[in-house]
Formats: C-alpha cells, structure tokens, sequence
C-alpha cells in the first residue's frame, strides 16, 4: 500500500492538534462597553499595565494625535506610572484666555516657584516649545500678511501717485500764477504733499470705520469656522475693537505711503515754468 507523505500527515496532526486545544471565546455580553489595554513605564522603569473601559472615541483633528492620545483619569494615570508610591504630578497645564499674557503669565509664576517651591526642580515652559508647530503656523500667517501689506501699499503708493499727477495737470494754470506771484518751488512741493498727506488721513479714518463697521458685523451674525487640530466648530470673531496699536500703526503707515507718492508729482509740478504753466490758463 502507498504511504502517505511525512509532510501532509505532519499537517493534519498539527490541525488535529490545535482544534482540539483550541477553546471556544467567550461572548461578551450585549451592551458591554469596549476594553483597552494601557502599557506604561513606571517611575523606576518597570512596565505597569491596566485595563480600562473605553467611553468614548473622538476624533482630535490630526491622525498624529488619534494614534497616541489617550485621555484617563489622574488617580489612574498615576497609579501607572508611580504603582503603590506616592502619587505625583509631573506637570501642571495653565490656560490663558490668550497668548499674549505667556510673558506675565511666566513671571507670575516664577515668583510663586523662587518663593513657595524654592527646593524643587520646577521649569517653565511655554507652548510654543511644547508645539513647535504653533510658532511655525505664526510665521507663515506673517509672511502672508506681510506680502499681503506689501500688495496694499504698492496700490495706494500708485493710486495716490496716480490722482496727485491728475490734480498737477489740472493745477497746471493755478501753479503758473502761484508761482508768478512769488511763491517759491518749495511752497508749491510742500502744497502737494500736504494734500497727499491728507489724502492718507482721510483714507486712513474711513478705513478704520469701514473695518470696524465689517467686524461688528460678522461678529453679530455669529459665523463658525473649523481650523486645522480642532474638532468643533469655532465663533469667528475678529477683535478689532480696542487694538489701538494695529490701527494706529495701519493708519501711520497709509499716510506716509501716501506722503511718499505725492512727492514726485510734487516735485514735477515745483519745476515746472511759469510761462509753460500760465500758457494752459
């Protein structure tokens, strides 16, 4: 009779094998929540694990942050880490209403560390070591905006230019007559650019009241957007109201683009010849 081959035969007692070893899963009861497995290294390098009922899932905006965060209770987290030891609390989390109070904020709690906790090794970090990304997405808004300011202020610099030059060609026979009666080249180029500059007042003022106006009211209409690493939805709101410095600056800056474009059609008006100028009346 043919023998069988040692291969197949050592395959069918191997599944012999493990269907009778093997046991059958226990069901889980209906409505039983899901379990996870935390593994963590505890204070003296040794691996500490727990088993936790899972609540809920949410989505934390950045694939990044679903593959590693998990949210537990402190009591839990440092029983993980410290085991049987003393709990302890290897940092505390401060939340500000915004970021430019990190500076104070800092000093604030310097003093309290130089003066309370004198004997522990505390530091002080900010966010945006924490998060380099932060400081990262702050650097390109600026250089966005920065190209933006420059794209305005080219446009002002020939809007500016571009009327001044209109008002000297229309001026021609005014400035001829000024100037035959006595008034120097300077007084004429000075003329100019006090209009340029007024120019730039008045666009500056109704500018900062047309953006005051827009951002009542978006921010009365109440929009909502969803920026990148959220996962609900946000007010827009845009505080324009009470930055003094931004507007101030804005306005400063649109004057003296606009100063800047009234010089040379100041100057070509300065030098132009009483004849040539009295000859367009």
């Amino acid at each position: 009779a043919a023998r069988e081959p040692a291969g197949a035969a050592l395959a069918d007692d191997i599944a012999e094998l493990s269907q009778a070893t093997a046991t059958p899963m226990a069901q889980k009861p209906a409505g039983a929540k899901p379990r996870i497995e935390i593994l963590a290294t505890g204070a003296r390098g040794a691996p500490n694990v727990a088993g936790v009922n899972v609540l809920s899932a949410e989505f934390q905006g950045l694939k990044e942050f679903d593959d590693v965060y998990v949210g537990v209770h402190l009591s839990l987290a440092q029983k993980l880490v410290f085991g049987s030891a003393s709990p302890q609390v290897t940092a505390i989390a401060v939340q500000l209403k915004h970021t430019d109070q990190i500076g104070q904020a800092q000093q604030r709690i310097q003093q309290i560390i130089d003066s309370t906790f004198k004997n522990e090794s505390l530091e002080i970090i900010d966010f945006e070591t924490l998060n380099p990304y932060y400081g990262q997405a702050l650097s390109m808004f600026a250089a966005i905006f920065g190209f933006i300011s420059v794209l305005i202020g080219a446009i002002v610099l020939f809007t500016v230019s571009n009327t001044m030059s209109m008002a000297v060609v229309e001026r021609t026979a005014e400035i001829g007559t000024l100037r035959a009666i006595g008034l120097r080249q300077s007084g004429i180029r000075t003329m100019f650019v006090f209009e340029g500059v007024g120019l730039g007042i008045l666009g500056a003022v109704l500018g900062i009241i047309t953006a005051l106006a827009i951002a009542w009211s978006i921010n009365f209409v109440g929009l909502t957007w969803l920026p990148p690493g959220r996962v609900e939805r946000i007010p827009l709101a845009i505080r324009l109201a009470g930055e003094y410095q931004v507007m101030l600056v804005s306005a400063i800056g649109l004057v003296a683009v606009a100063a800047l474009s009234a010089v040379f059609p100041a100057s070509r008006a300065a030098r132009m010849k009483i004849v040539d100028a009295l000859r367009h009346a």
